[in-house]
């Protein structure tokens, strides 16, 4: 079949207080329907401060744009043009897909929940690409989120909802409480990054004593000990600085992460015992399994970020919008103010629209993240 390029709208609407809610809903309907009148697919997503009115806004972007089926989330912050936090504002982009190229995900509260339609869809689809967002106080996210990737082959990217006011979601409607989003077929050209914000130290190394989250032993030497190597600690009132930009990761199995790759969970230490010459981490750690430990800081966050941005654009030929999910530890708390985390996104990939929000922890491959920046890019 043949491919598809999806023509595609982005608008953001931004206001000063949310009983303007009606107004910004419009605004943002109206740029829509302007720029793409046949849109079909849109994805939302709404700061906090309109949370509670979510139901509404949906109602009217979806009437004023014309566009029949809608995802989306709430967040603290969103990604649009810039990064907005702390006021009213919407963010959308638009896509004119044919309805055989995609499915909205409804609500999944507990693993092996497939509705009818989505599993019909499936038996003649092969979705290359889901984007999805959960609820975080879904204790069984993960669970969900696996069994989906495998009953649909999809590759699943997205973020957990955050918010104070609330933490709906939206597939078709609002909805909270599970895992919701869509699934994109293979004729649509999609291509995806994940950035760590951190760079690795030294080499892949192996726990040799541990219990619970308690390292006692890396590679038959006390964890501290290596730690301190790793973080270039000399002395005892260094250890609280460093523990706060030297992290520990795991690699994810078969992600090629010893090998240079990207793929891995990192773990903040939780805890040190110089007389015992331990460390705690917030990550349950067995003797035999592989760690290695990696620095976060500004300089390179910026560096892996832009490394991440120009190896998903050139997965496709021509990217002609984004959907992107970031930890709220990053944005300004990593990258700095004035939009700073967008403006390196726009750096690299070109002034295509981006939409997304700032999340409690991010997906990618179906798995959670956190202080991870995901993108999936479509052309």
């Amino acid at each position: 079949m043949a491919q598809i390029a999806p023509a595609v709208a982005f608008a953001q609407a931004v206001g000063t207080d949310p009983t303007e809610w009606g107004a910004l809903a419009v605004e943002l309907g109206e740029k829509l329907a302007r720029d793409l009148p046949g849109g079909r697919l849109g994805f939302l997503y709404a700061t906090d401060a309109l949370a509670d009115r979510l139901e509404d806004v949906l109602a009217v972007v979806k009437r004023v744009s014309g566009v029949a089926d809608w995802v989306g989330s709430v967040g603290l912050g969103i990604l649009g043009a810039d990064e907005v936090f702390d006021t009213p504002a919407l963010a959308a982009l638009a896509l004119d897909l044919p309805r055989d190229a995609y499915r909205l995900v409804p609500n999944l509260t507990a693993p092996g929940e497939t509705p009818a339609d989505l599993a019909a869809w499936l038996a003649g689809a092969k979705p290359r690409l889901g984007i999805v967002h959960a609820d975080p106080r879904c204790a069984s996210v993960s669970e969900i989120l696996g069994d989906l990737a495998e009953t649909s082959g999809a590759f699943l990217v997205g973020g957990l909802s955050s918010g104070e006011k609330g933490l709906a979601q939206i597939a078709g409607k609002v909805v909270d409480e599970g895992v919701s989003g869509v699934l994109i077929g293979d004729r649509v050209g999609v291509s995806v990054g994940l950035s760590q914000g951190c760079v690795p130290v030294g080499k892949v190394l192996r726990a040799t004593a541990a219990e619970d989250n308690i390292i006692l032993a890396i590679d038959g030497r006390p964890a501290l000990e290596v730690f301190k190597e790793a973080a270039g600690v000399s002395h005892a009132h260094e250890l609280r600085a460093a523990a706060a930009t030297t992290l520990v990761a795991f690699p994810t199995p078969g992600s090629g992460a010893e090998k240079g790759g990207n793929d891995y969970l990192v773990r903040h230490l939780t805890g040190i015992d110089p007389e015992r010459g331990l460390i705690a981490v917030g990550h349950s750690v067995e003797p035999g399994d592989r760690l290695f430990f990696v620095r976060r800081d500004r300089a390179a966050a910026k560096r892996e970020l832009e490394a991440m941005l120009a190896r998903a654009k050139a997965g496709l030929e021509r990217p002609k919008a984004g959907l992107y999910f970031s930890c709220l530890a990053r944005g300004p708390n990593m990258f700095g103010p004035g939009s700073a985390e967008r403006a390196i996104l726009r750096e690299t990939l070109g002034d295509i629209p981006i939409a997304g929000i700032f999340c409690n922890g991010e997906i990618s491959n179906a798995r959670l993240y956190g202080y991870t920046g995901v993108l999936a890019l479509v052309g």
